[in-house]
């Protein structure tokens, strides 16, 4: 729904928006009544002192305008909590009662700069309680005041003025429809650019971060293209999505767990093909040949690599109480005044290069290069041997700052040569990002010094995560030539990284690896104009009041137990506005979110041909969690399957969405399948998951499925 109107503007919060807020200030002004009037009852003797009839009188009227404040907090709740998403007529009044509010801020502000005066600038010679009590009031009401202001301007909406929107009416009526759009687009762009230049402020300004805040903005502006939503809206419908989704996994068959197996270790596939012992493949999904050395001992060894390009902060996470202590052990002070250094841009105390060793357990001599060098396209890696296997590695970092952060945005499809592979494109930015680190290896020939020290046959291994997984796999693609002998571990990929002919070409030498629902693997700009739909469907088809929404969603995201039912969406099943046919039925009086669900919509399908379908590069290896181990605070039980770049075309909303990304978590899932020996199987998706569920299926047996 559009943000509630007041001052001549819309705000971007909605009149449904003040039932927790004005819970939160109904406890904190009744508690404060409390302590107000217990101590004005304990010591109201005590005013007899100098000067004591001012703290009198602060007390008094405290009470008086908190007891009123508290009558307007309830009245304001009890309006908000009425209708619904859809239908904010009940709620028409709560800007009545804001305007009421507004007018009871002002003897308040005016009661606490004279209660400020009388406690600070007065001597009293009164109860130190009494006196003490008065101070850290009126302290409290400064610090509720000063949050209140930063309140304000979180939902202030810069195009939300009537100036704009009498604008807007002048331009459609005289330029038409198309003219508008561009107008209202340009607008936005301007608004987003200036919200990511004050988010970065601290990046140096250039050309090149010039252009990537433009690109963002642009980004950003169209997808919100026609949605009046308040952000709380959009929390809602992912809510209500997320259930859809659930409503559709309880119907899919169960996961069918291939059983441990014995097998010839990863380690020794590795280390037996790059000594040229023979180069194995086995046969996985669909006839497609795995290779040898796509194991997870392998990705659980590799893994170690990619995190030890995070440098000191993911170690110091990961070890909160004696990681200190162990960097210390392995930093060297004041190593920039030493000569012959193979660490660029790290700390005086090379903490970085120092988590580095901890991590992947390499010797100094043993890091050819190290750079933390960090700029927009241009990104941390190093180069090190790895004598238990005998390969040389490059380990790329991955998002970790704001330039990085710019480099995943700025997100255009560019033409990738590939010889004998049509139509072969790639992220714009992390292309860049792989040709830098490729030119940095050739000018300082880097892996001729790296293989110099190792057997000849020896093998290079590329490894990163997240955006250093995307710029890894497009290095890789640019090493193939030089160095056939190559392998690629993606360890939590973007999704709108390359297209499918490029994917698919890639399978001999880049293995990926997804845990759960991992967001990144499945971002892009045609899944993200499906989750929008989504949406705003969900939103035009609830009859449950956005608190309860919220309420319920929030306490299942936490703690993923307990139920949330809305009776308007048992029966929506969850199908792909780009391959939905069935006609949609609006009711003849179209409401807002109606509009923007057909704008939507219409969107989506342009999208569908205009825009380029990109996925996760080569082999896909899959981290799912077991279905019965889903419980509060139970630890996550891991299978895995070999999947398609496909399965990962929806977005899924879960409490794991954002956690399964997180390097730790993908370690820890290999981590616990090598414990088990386990080893992935083939499976095929079922045609009405809709990516949201597999039916796995063990080799032996597939017609169980």
């Amino acid at each position: 729904m559009p943000g509630i109107h007041m001052l001549k503007r819309n705000w971007a919060i909605g009149s449904d928006d003040f039932v927790f807020p004005s819970l939160a200030e109904f406890f904190l002004r009744l508690s404060w009544l409390l302590v107000i009037s217990i101590l004005l009852g304990i010591h109201h003797g005590s005013f007899t002192c100098p000067n004591g009839y001012l703290l009198r009188d602060y007390y008094i009227g405290t009470i008086v305008l908190l007891s009123i404040g508290i009558l307007n907090s309830l009245a304001i709740m009890v309006v908000s909590m009425r209708g619904t998403i859809r239908d904010s007529r009940p709620r028409r009044h709560v800007s009545n009662l804001l305007y009421a509010k507004a007018i009871i801020l002002i003897p308040e502000a005016v009661w606490i700069i004279l209660a400020t005066y009388w406690a600070f600038g007065v001597s009293f010679s009164c109860d130190w309680t009494v006196v003490w009590a008065a101070k850290g009031a009126v302290i409290c009401a400064w610090i509720v005041g000063f949050w209140m202001f930063v309140g304000i301007l979180l939902v202030f909406d810069p195009l939300g003025s009537a100036e704009h929107r009498l604008n807007v009416g002048d331009t459609m009526s005289k330029k038409g429809s198309e003219y508008l759009i561009h107008s209202s687009k340009s607008k936005n762009m301007h608004v987003w650019e200036t919200r990511c230049r004050c988010l970065c402020c601290c990046i140096a300004h250039s050309q090149d971060n010039d252009t990537a805040f433009s690109d963002v903005s642009k980004l950003v502006a169209d997808f919100f293209k026609g949605v009046d939503l308040v952000p709380t809206d959009i929390a809602a419908g992912l809510m209500l999505v997320a259930q859809q989704q659930e409503h559709i996994e309880a119907d899919l068959s169960a996961i069918i767990i291939n059983p441990p197996q014995s097998n010839q270790s990863g380690s020794a596939a590795l280390a037996n093909d790059s000594r040229g012992e023979g180069s194995r493949s086995v046969m996985i999904n669909g006839g497609v040949m795995q290779e040898s050395w796509m194991t997870i001992p392998m990705m659980t060894h590799y893994m170690k690599f990619a995190l030890g390009s995070y440098g000191w902060p993911f170690y110091m996470y990961s070890n909160l109480f004696t990681g200190l202590c162990r960097l210390c052990a392995s930093c060297r002070c004041c190593a920039c005044m030493r000569p012959g250094n193979n660490v660029h841009s790290d700390n005086i105390c090379e903490c970085h290069t120092a988590a580095i060793k901890r991590l992947t357990k390499v010797r100094d001599q043993d890091l050819i290069y190290v750079s933390f060098h960090n700029r927009y396209r241009e990104i941390p890696f190093y180069v090190a041997v790895d004598r238990k296997y005998n390969n040389v590695v490059i380990s790329i970092r991955g998002t970790l700052s704001l330039q990085d952060a710019l480099t995943d945005l700025s997100a255009r499809g560019v033409p990738l040569l590939f010889e004998g592979v049509p139509d072969a494109t790639c992220h714009d930015a992390m292309l860049d990002c792989a040709k830098f680190i490729k030119s940095t290896l050739e000018s300082k020939h880097l892996l001729e010094k790296a293989f110099s020290s190792l057997q000849e046959e020896s093998r290079l291994v590329i490894v990163g995560h997240s955006l250093g997984a995307g710029a890894a796999a497009i290095l890789s693609v640019l090493l193939k030539p030089q160095y056939n002998n190559l392998a690629c571990f993606a360890y939590s990929p973007p999704g709108g990284l390359m297209s499918r002919s490029a994917s698919l070409h890639v399978r001999d030498f880049v293995c990926s690896v997804i845990v759960g629902e991992d967001i990144v693997p499945r971002l892009g700009m045609p899944s993200m104009c499906d989750l929008k739909v989504k949406v705003l469907r969900a939103l035009c088809e609830s009859n449950t009041p956005k608190h309860k929404i919220l309420a319920t969603g929030c306490f299942r995201m936490l703690c993923q137990c307990g139920q949330f039912s809305d009776s308007s969406l048992e029966n929506t099943g969850e199908v792909s506005p780009l391959t939905d046919s069935r006609p949609r039925r609006y009711s003849t009086t179209t409401s807002p979110l109606q509009d923007a669900l057909r704008a939507a919509e219409e969107y989506a399908n342009e999208m569908q041909h205009m825009e380029w379908p990109m996925h996760p590069p080569g082999q896909i290896l899959h981290i799912v969690e077991l279905e019965e181990n889903k419980t509060c605070g139970k630890d996550p039980q891991y299978t895995a399957v070999w999947a398609q770049p496909e399965d990962f075309s929806t977005i899924l909303i879960s409490s794991k969405m954002i956690m399964d990304h997180f390097p730790d978590v993908v370690m820890r899932a290999l981590c616990q399948l090598e414990d088990k020996n386990f080893v992935p199987s083939a499976h095929r998706v079922s045609a009405e998951s809709g990516g949201k569920k597999c039916c796995y299926v063990v080799p032996q047996n597939p017609g169980e499925c």
